[in-house]
């Protein structure tokens, strides 16, 4: 590896980045010279352009196209963040009323419980605006090194942490993910004073589709019991669809321990008296380092830490 020319870097322009983002999506000169509008020869110029201000070869190259290296993907996630960025800002100066956005994605249980304290008194002392997604901690983590969020609220399996911090992200962790078993204010079940497991294995479930760690934690708990997997009858992504249904029938669901107190406290479910083991990671704010120089998002973690604290 050569050393990165600082003349040269200051002569890439955003068509270099472009272009690299394009290399590694569609993984062909060609296919990326199309895209760009450029003739071949001309992506050819500009990528070794690239490859001679960072000093060091970021594709190989094959019959079958071009694939990014080690040091190619390190420089293709930075285009996208810088190219993510500059799509921020031009949305964000569009219209009469320039605004500012906050791309924050979070698990849907934390809606039932932290950011209704956070929220609020967060947007009352900034002007930004929040473009909020709930999902699925997979697709979360997705978006976020997509940078197509600034920040989130969520979970990463114990392997893939390290990974992520060297890859310059920030990873605070806030609380731990206790998970309860939530029915129906009028189920049955509600008028004991203990719950066993034996209990729950005689009423049906709804429960998150599979692959969701939460569903893990309830399988667990039955297969050390040595009984039979729970009967599910509703399986769905939705967090609020499972909290609804739950007055249909005397069905059962897992949710955040935090959650069903926040349904209980409503009158709207009950928290049985049954203990779960806990996820093994807790819930995190994670961001990309660079995106913790934002003001919002820094204040945003802020008030998520002293929410936590107090």
């Amino acid at each position: 590896m050569s050393r990165i020319s600082a003349s040269a870097l200051t002569q890439l322009r955003i068509r270099h980045l472009r272009l690299l983002e394009s290399l590694a999506s569609v993984g062909s000169l060609h296919k990326a010279a199309q895209a760009l509008h450029l003739s071949q020869p001309a992506a050819s110029a500009m990528l070794k352009d690239v490859e001679h201000a960072l000093g060091t070869p970021l594709f190989e190259r094959s019959r079958k196209g071009v694939v990014p290296n080690a040091r190619g993907g390190v420089a293709v996630a930075r285009a996208r963040t810088m190219l993510g960025e500059l799509a921020m800002l031009s949305q964000e100066l569009e219209g009469a009323r320039p605004t500012q956005v906050l791309r924050f994605g979070t698990l849907n249980h934390a809606l039932y419980g932290v950011l209704q304290r956070v929220l609020p008194s967060f947007l009352a002392r900034t002007r930004c605006r929040i473009d909020l997604y709930e999902s699925t901690q997979t697709h979360l983590r997705q978006l976020l090194e997509q940078d197509q969020l600034d920040c989130m609220l969520g979970r990463l399996p114990t392997g893939s942490i390290d990974p992520l911090l060297k890859r310059g992200f920030a990873y605070h962790p806030l609380y731990e993910f206790e998970m309860c078993v939530l029915a129906g204010a009028s189920h049955p079940l509600v008028r004991k004073r203990r719950v066993t497991l034996q209990d729950l294995a005689r009423f049906q479930w709804i429960l998150p589709r599979e692959g969701a760690s939460s569903r893990y934690t309830l399988f667990s708990a039955f297969a050390a019991a040595g009984l039979p997997e729970p009967d599910i009858r509703i399986a769905t992504t939705s967090f609020v669809v499972s909290l609804q249904l739950l007055s249909v029938a005397d069905w059962l669901t897992i949710v955040p321990r935090e959650a069903g107190l926040n349904q209980q406290k409503l009158g709207l479910g009950r928290v049985l008296p049954v203990k779960l083991p806990n996820l093994v990671t807790p819930v995190a704010f994670i961001a990309p380092r660079s995106a913790m120089a934002n003001p919002n998002v820094q204040s945003l973690w802020q008030a998520i830490r002293e929410a936590r604290l107090s």
